[in-house]
């Protein structure tokens, strides 16, 4: 039940973002399914790695869907990908890093900011492997029609 719950809010949170960057609402349930399916990519990987692997992981697959729904729906990638990475972002880690060194446990902080700087790291690098991948890769196929 927990990841089913935590799908449906990574699926209005990115449908939010989506609003606060003002995507078109005919995208909005691609990017919330997007959004949400990084999201599950993120925990399963978690379960079994770390978070900077999962970040990885999960970014990787949010890219691939965004460029082949853009595609399909005749958008910028950049209109599906920008809000379905945000539930992946390490916000509450960036937030605890400060919290730590502004109470004075700079050993937690310093950790909490290596973690941080990881996934962010891991984020960026899976965007630019799957942008690395070739154009025509993502284009539509023309229909083949059978001569008689």
């Amino acid at each position: 039940m927990g990841l089913l719950l935590e799908t449906a809010a990574a699926f209005v949170g990115t449908i939010a973002f989506g609003i606060l960057f003002v995507v078109p609402s005919s995208q909005f349930l691609v990017c919330g399914l997007v959004g949400g399916i990084g999201w599950v990519v993120y925990a399963v990987t978690l379960a079994n790695s770390s978070a900077a692997v999962a970040s990885f992981m999960a970014t990787v697959v949010i890219v691939l869907l965004a460029r082949i729904l853009a595609v399909v729906r005749k958008v910028p990638t950049n209109v599906i990908m920008i809000p379905g990475i945000f539930p992946i972002v390490p916000g509450i880690g960036l937030y605890d890093m400060i919290y730590n060194l502004m109470i004075g446990d700079t050993a937690s902080g310093v950790s909490q900011g290596l973690a941080v700087l990881k996934a962010i790291g891991a984020i960026v690098f899976g965007i630019i492997a799957v942008f690395s991948l070739p154009n025509r890769w993502f284009r539509k196929r023309p229909k083949i029609v059978a001569r008689r």
